[in-house]
Parts: structure tokens; sequence; C-alpha cells
């Protein structure tokens, strides 16, 4: 009997020829899996629901669910404020058809993309050169000038899906390049920069410009892919309108 212990009983109203014994074992365990067992009564389901004519729906329903994504557990302090986004749905490889395969492919690339979709950085350049002279004043105009500026490189990243961060560079640098002349210029007029320091003030204001451009074309591409993320699938609406 193994490791169980057998019990035998005489019945209780049977004569002395058919007064025997009956041997008990308990049931033994059931060796499926918590897999297995979940597989089962999954496939139990689906039977039921099939019988009442619901399979429709539940393909649909599982047609129209996504994977989630895949998120590390924990994680630091800036994963927790800037959570991981997905790509973009339906947009494809931003470089096709882009053929080239010599050296220095990275910046060819860049400005092939450039070239490809100017509207995308021209049109942030213009609204952050004319939103900056009302940024040197102060009070409502600086205000207002400033966030106009913010605001047009954040688009610019927005629009520019394939690199976010390098439209609104591009945006950056041709606003800038306008007006630069007009910041040297205004500086050591009103006394500000003094002539010799004029080329160091300058270097700095580029490298400054072009570090908020950075920022500003990356968060407006990670904004668009969250935002995007968290619109409803349009399978599964139309599964819970049902």
């Amino acid at each position: 009997m193994g490791g169980y212990r057998a019990l035998t009983v005489p019945f209780p109203n049977g004569s002395g020829q058919t007064r025997g014994l009956v041997a008990y074992t308990p049931r033994l365990m059931s060796n499926r899996s918590a897999a297995a067992r979940q597989s089962r009564a999954e496939a139990r389901r689906r039977a039921r629901l099939a019988a009442q004519g619901q399979v429709a729906e539940i393909e649909i329903e599982n047609e129209g669910a996504s994977p989630a994504p895949t998120t590390v557990a924990g994680g630091g302090f800036l994963q927790r404020l800037i959570p991981p986004a997905p790509p973009l749905q339906g947009k494809g490889d931003p470089l096709a058809g882009f053929m080239y395969e010599g050296p220095a492919r990275q910046i060819v690339a860049a400005l092939w993309l450039l070239a490809r979709h100017p509207i995308y950085w021209l049109v942030p350049a213009l609204v952050w050169m004319v939103a900056w002279p009302f940024s040197l004043g102060g009070g409502t105009n600086a205000l207002i000038g400033s966030v106009a500026q913010y605001v047009s490189l954040i688009g610019a990243g927005w629009v520019g899906w394939q690199r976010p961060w390098l439209f609104s560079i591009a945006a950056v640098l041709v606003g800038w390049g306008a007006v630069a002349w007009y910041f040297v210029l205004y500086g050591t007029r009103s006394g500000v920069i003094s002539p010799d320091q004029a080329l160091v003030a300058l270097a700095t204001q580029t490298a400054l410009q072009l570090v908020v451009g950075f920022v500003a074309g990356w968060y407006g591409g990670y904004l668009r892919r969250r935002l995007a993320d968290q619109r409803p699938r349009p399978a599964a609406a139309r599964t819970r309108r049902r």
C-alpha cells in the first residue's frame, strides 16, 4: 500500500458467507501542475461559452488585447518619474528608403530626414525667432515669448516623430542663427557684453540653446508616445460597447 495504511471493516448486515472485508485507500493526490489545471478550466469555460454562442465576442476581445509593456520591477527615481514609452503604433521605419551605407551614415541620415520633412523644423524655427525679441524684456511679454519658444520646440519634437530631438535642434539652430547677430550687437552696445568677450558669450548661448532644444524635442516626442499609448484600442472599444 505504499505510504498509506489500509483500513478494513466488516459488512455490518452481511451473513457469515457474505461478510467480508472492505479495503479503503485514500485518494492519491493529483500530479497535474497549476498551469495544466488552469488550462483545463479555461477549456471548459470556452466550451460553455461556445454553447451559448459567445465565441465571436471572445475572439474579438483576444484580438483587441495587446500585450502589456514590459516594466522593470522597482526601478530608480528617474524611471518612476519618466516611465518608458512604447513606439508609436502604425509608424514604419523612419529611414525607409534611405540607401546610403558609406561613412558618417548617422550624419547623412539626419540631413536626409531634415530634407524630407522641412516643414517640421522650419515652422517651429520661425515661431521661435519671432518670439525671441519678446523674451528679452520683462513682465508679461517676456513670459509669453519664452512660453512660445518652448512650445515651438516641443511641437517640433511632437511632429518630428522620426527623430524628435533632431527636428527641435534644427529649429533652434535656424532660429538662433537668425538672431545671433542681434544678440551680439545688442549686448555690446548696451554694455552687457564686452567686445572682447563677444565670441565667448555667443558660444555659451549657442550651447545653451542646443541643450534646451534637445530636451524640448525629446519631451515632445516622449509626450506624444505616452498619450498614444493611453488611447483605447479600437477592437477593445468595440468589445466593451457590446
